[in-house]
């Protein structure tokens, strides 16, 4: 049996006794198809969400209606089983067995940043993943601000590969202020929403993303913008109630953990019924105004559910409970599905063990986070010092550009690698820089070397950082004379352990 993080929103007997009333099909479906709108109701029609329809009303639609949610948040391309996560195979084959049980009573939503974190992953771009949710029947992806990493271009791709929406309400492009339909699915008649009909009820789904330009490569977010959510929230889940959506489901890159924020009037005026959110990778369970907001750790670490039903005489959503699936019951009950594991086997696993199976060297002990950032910088200190003088040369890296919490001691790949240092972030060297410059440039930020002298505000400085830091809209050293060296961070320690063999994190 798997064990779940669950809230209880109405009593045990209650609850038996509206499920007990609530209408069941006979029928299965042994290819899990879960319909878009229109597709068992003879009175209401859809195509695609690019294409335009009509939608008319179900009439004499009465009782209550079971539903089922499942959403994932910022899985960061974790496609291979590890200790802590389940991986794409062992994940779909939950939500696939969800999915039968329930026959047509189920949404499945992603709140972005799916793709950018791992070699499995990154090696071809994403692709897998848009297929894997192809065949898991995704309803709908939110892009969030790690599908920039590779650029308009590959969102684009892969939006062409999906056979399911990518939503992003309030991304507009910088020049003409519209919205950017080459990245966001449009239709004319749910604007840039989604419309899906499961168990008799119509549940519109909008997706949007926070205020995080900043958390994006510079050169990436240049053609966009984001806009603030709540207005654009209001437009889309009025236009979405007009068209006959009975119910709304809000898919943010955005985190509501700390601060309701901009969501604040959404929540209180009820505007949508529920909300999947992203971005921070905390466990969030919130329950205001009837509205269930929900958020997990990431990389497949829990699947966030809400179940209920749907009143058609209230005519609202009521939840029977909220609750998170966790990974090491995803792990323990399911095992690996085999559609996507041939999927995976028969196009891409070859060109993927290639790249990332080699073993580059190893460790004496286990090396946190912190060590692998100070790694970082020296690998880029030891960089520039073959053309610059090694006195004045300050290397900086950023804490969450290392996206584990270490590596164990033992043998070393290059997925190892990868896994830590996921991101193609340039290395830049930027001259000339004076010593007050650099000291308020590095900031919050890992520097090395670190102890060996004393930043003289009146001296000159060559810094060696990633593109990601040295071009964000914070960064002072933007106009500096510069370097882009087309290297990547996860190339020069993938060297530096062919080099050396075996590391002492500690001797770092």
């Amino acid at each position: 049996m798997k064990k779940k993080t669950i809230i209880l929103m109405i009593p045990l007997l209650i609850f038996t006794l509206v499920v007990s009333g609530c209408e069941r099909g006979s029928e299965s479906l042994s290819d899990n198809s879960r319909p878009t709108l229109g597709s068992e109701e003879p009175t209401s029609t859809t195509t695609t969400s690019t294409t335009s329809t009509t939608i008319t009303s179900t009439e004499g639609r009465t009782g209550q209606k079971e539903l089922s949610f499942y959403a994932t948040n910022d899985f960061h391309g974790s496609i291979v089983e590890t200790n802590s996560e389940p991986g794409i195979f062992k994940l779909g084959s939950y939500l696939k067995s969800e999915f039968a049980a329930k026959r047509n009573k189920t949404v499945y939503v992603d709140a972005g940043d799916i793709w950018q974190g791992s070699a499995d992953s990154n090696i071809n771009r994403g692709k897998f993943l848009v297929e894997a949710m192809n065949v898991l029947k995704l309803d709908a992806q939110t892009i969030g601000n790690h599908e920039f990493d590779w650029y308009d271009t590959v969102i684009e791709t892969n939006k062409e590969l999906a056979n399911y929406p990518f939503l992003g309400a309030n991304i507009m492009v910088r020049e003409t202020g519209e919205l950017a339909t080459n990245l966001v699915s449009y239709d004319e008649t749910f604007k840039a929403s989604t419309m899906v009909t499961r168990n008799d009820v119509n549940i519109g789904i909008i997706g949007t993303i926070g205020m995080l330009e900043g958390s994006i490569l510079a050169g990436a977010i240049a053609p966009y913008t984001f806009k603030p959510v709540t207005t654009y929230i209001e437009r889309e889940a009025e236009n979405l109630r007009a068209q006959g959506a009975d119910m709304i489901v809000l898919s943010t890159h955005d985190s509501l953990a700390n601060s309701l924020g901009a969501y604040a009037p959404i929540i209180e005026n009820k505007v949508v019924d529920i909300i999947f959110s992203g971005h921070h990778h905390v466990r969030d369970n919130q329950f205001i105004n009837d509205v269930p907001i929900m958020q997990t750790e990431g990389n497949g670490k829990q699947v966030m559910e809400v179940h209920g039903y749907y009143d058609f005489n209230l005519k609202e959503f009521k939840v029977t409970s909220r609750e998170f699936t966790e990974a090491a019951d995803i792990k323990r009950d399911y095992t690996e599905d085999t559609e996507l594991l041939n999927l995976f086997n028969e196009k891409y696993a070859e060109e993927i063990e290639r790249v990332k199976g080699e073993v580059i060297g190893s460790l004496t002990n286990y090396i946190n986070k912190s060590t692998l950032v100070k790694l970082a910088n020296k690998v880029m200190y030891n960089f520039a010092s073959i053309t610059h003088n090694p006195d004045t040369i300050i290397a900086v890296h950023n804490y969450g550009g290392v996206r584990v919490d270490g590596i164990d001691a033992g043998e070393v790949t290059y997925g190892d690698i990868y896994k830590a240092f996921p991101f193609d972030n340039e290395i830049k060297m930027f001259e000339d820089v004076l010593g007050s410059t650099a000291s308020s440039f590095i900031g919050s930020n890992a520097s090395y070397p670190i102890g060996k002298f004393d930043i003289q505000n009146d001296q000159e400085y060559t810094i060696v950082t990633i593109d990601y830091v040295s071009d964000s809209k914070y960064s002072n050293i933007r106009d500096y004379p510069h370097t882009v060296t087309g290297e990547y961070v996860r190339e020069l320690i993938a060297e530096y352990f062919r080099t050396n063999g075996e590391i002492d994190p500690y001797t770092i």
